[in-house]
């Protein structure tokens, strides 16, 4: 909003003041402060318009009657105009590149202008290289694939007939326990039997055959065949019982142990097949795994070339005004960089484009360290620009700089903070960043008291007086300051409404001094 250049800070909502501010210091120590240097400068002004006011009579112009009436505490600051809002471009590559088309600086774009273009050929050949390795990488997946389901298959056709040995194995255990075993004892048990009756009925049979021949109904030879009878039928009874000893004995057990080892040999097979081919199988999801973690680093590999060939052209995100990056950094650095221009190299996350939203800005300031205590957010100012010294534009403060900087090289005892003022609505005035500006921060109101311009004080020693005028002549009156500003100073004691005090060199003999054996006291 602009306002009128004679219009002052008393047409303008008061703030409030605050009780103590930040850094430690009070309103009044800080404007006290203010009115030293002002009366410094007005003691300045006092000696030199003597020269010229020994020359002619006292007039109007040069008292000041002293009357009861408000008057505002400001502080002055200069510095730079700065976009509240602003985005920063930076060259996404990876690797430098040349700058083949971009607009020149100072335009003005619309969300989605092409700002700039870079060199793409080193991005193309890269995206080449890409989709071949990928292409090798996807041919990789395939066949591990294929050989991850071989492996499974033949895992599971192997432990399949693995387990079919232990469950024949089983079914010949059980066989060989609930039949062979049973049948063979059956056997050798009827044999035993078989052998003891034919054994003792060839006995019974010789016995009689001998009371026979006693009496002589059979012959000698028949005798004998009957004990060879006899005598055969005791062998094979021997021979049957020693056949189911030696089974029971030895046999058994053979057989038993046997089959028992066939089962658990089996079973043991049975977990080296399925040991054997989980480890296959492992291998080939492992090999499987690693194939895709390749493909798929190969594919975000691409995606990010494809992303850099994107990074190629640069397109405005937002409305703005064109500012080169060069020219940012020679303006922060002091370099002496030269403009970007088609040909020209970037690198990586170098700052190519700053857009400036010119349609909001602020005033990047700075305060005097010993004045900055005075500054507080949402303070009132008023700001011009060296480009349009006509307009004034109004702000209010938006923040304070947390440390303090020097003056460099050409003022290293010089301390300011940096203050930034946000601009209210400045119309259709063409401000841009960089401008230079001063401004006025309302930083309190004194009301209601009695003041005099700071010129018109003096001081000796410890005293600060004014020259009031008493008929033709001008007594120096010992006065009480209060607060200040750049151009009055409030006074607590010493004057009365309606006192007028002389602005410059009292004519001669016109002096009427009472303040020598005060200042020697």
């Amino acid at each position: 909003m602009l306002m009128p250049p004679s219009m002052d800070y008393s047409t303008m909502k008061t703030a409030a003041r605050p009780s103590h501010f930040a850094r430690g210091s009070t309103t009044t120590g800080l404007i006290v402060g203010v009115a030293v240097a002002a009366i410094a400068l007005g003691g300045a002004a006092w000696m030199l318009s003597g020269v010229k006011s020994a020359s002619k009579a006292i007039g109007p112009a040069d008292l000041h009657v002293v009357e009861r009436g408000t008057f505002e505490v400001t502080i002055p600051a200069s510095g730079n105009l700065i976009a509240q809002n602003q985005v920063e471009i930076r060259n996404a590559l990876d690797g430098s590149a040349s700058i083949t088309e971009i607009v020149p600086e100072g335009t003005a774009v619309r969300t989605g202008d092409v700002l700039l273009r870079l060199d793409d050929l080193e991005v193309l050949e890269r995206i080449a290289d890409s989709r071949e390795s990928l292409i090798k990488a996807q041919a990789d997946v395939e066949a591990d694939e294929a050989a991850l389901e071989i492996a499974q298959k033949s895992a599971e056709s192997s432990v399949s007939a693995a387990q079919v040995n232990v469950e024949q194995a089983e079914l010949a255990l059980l066989a060989w326990q609930d039949g062979e075993v049973v049948s063979t004892r059956n056997s050798l048990a009827l044999a035993v039997q078989t052998a003891e009756k034919d054994h003792k009925r060839l006995a019974d049979k010789y016995e009689k055959s001998k009371q026979l021949r006693e009496r002589d109904f059979i012959s000698q030879n028949d005798l004998e065949q009957d004990e060879i009878a006899m005598i055969r039928a005791a062998a094979a009874l021997s021979k049957a019982r020693l056949d189911q000893e030696v089974y029971e004995k030895y046999t058994f057990q053979k057989d038993q142990l046997a089959v028992q080892s066939a089962k658990t040999q089996a079973v043991e097979e049975l977990e080296r097949v399925e040991k054997r081919t989980a480890a296959q199988v492992r291998s080939a999801t492992t090999k499987l795994e690693a194939s895709r973690a390749n493909e798929e680093a190969k594919q975000t590999r691409l995606d990010r070339y494809e992303e850099q060939l994107k990074a190629t052209t640069i397109f405005a995100p937002s409305d703005g005004m064109v500012v080169y990056g060069s020219t940012m950094q020679r303006d922060r650095r002091g370099e002496n960089e030269s403009a970007f221009r088609v040909g020209s190299k970037v690198s990586r996350n170098q700052l190519l484009i700053v857009l400036p939203d010119t349609s909001r800005m602020a005033a990047d300031v700075k305060v005097n360290e010993a004045l900055s205590g005075l500054v507080e957010h949402g303070q009132p100012s008023v700001i011009r620009t060296d480009a349009l010294p006509d307009q004034i534009f109004d702000g209010a403060v938006h923040s304070v700089g947390v440390l303090a900087e020097d003056g460099g090289w050409r003022d290293p005892n010089r301390r300011d903070y940096s203050v930034r003022i946000d601009l209210d609505d400045i119309g259709e005035d063409q401000l841009k960043p960089s401008m230079r500006c001063t401004a006025q921060i309302l930083v309190d109101t004194v009301a209601d008291v009695l003041f005099v311009p700071v010129h018109a004080i003096h001081r000796r020693g410890r005293l600060t007086y004014v020259l009031k005028r008493d008929g033709d002549l001008y007594d120096e009156t010992v006065v009480t300051l209060g607060r200040a500003s750049e151009r009055y100073v409030e006074i607590t004691s010493g004057l009365a409404v309606g006192d007028s005090v002389l602005l410059v060199n009292p004519p001669p003999g016109s002096l009427r001094s009472h303040l020598d054996d005060q200042v020697s006291q």
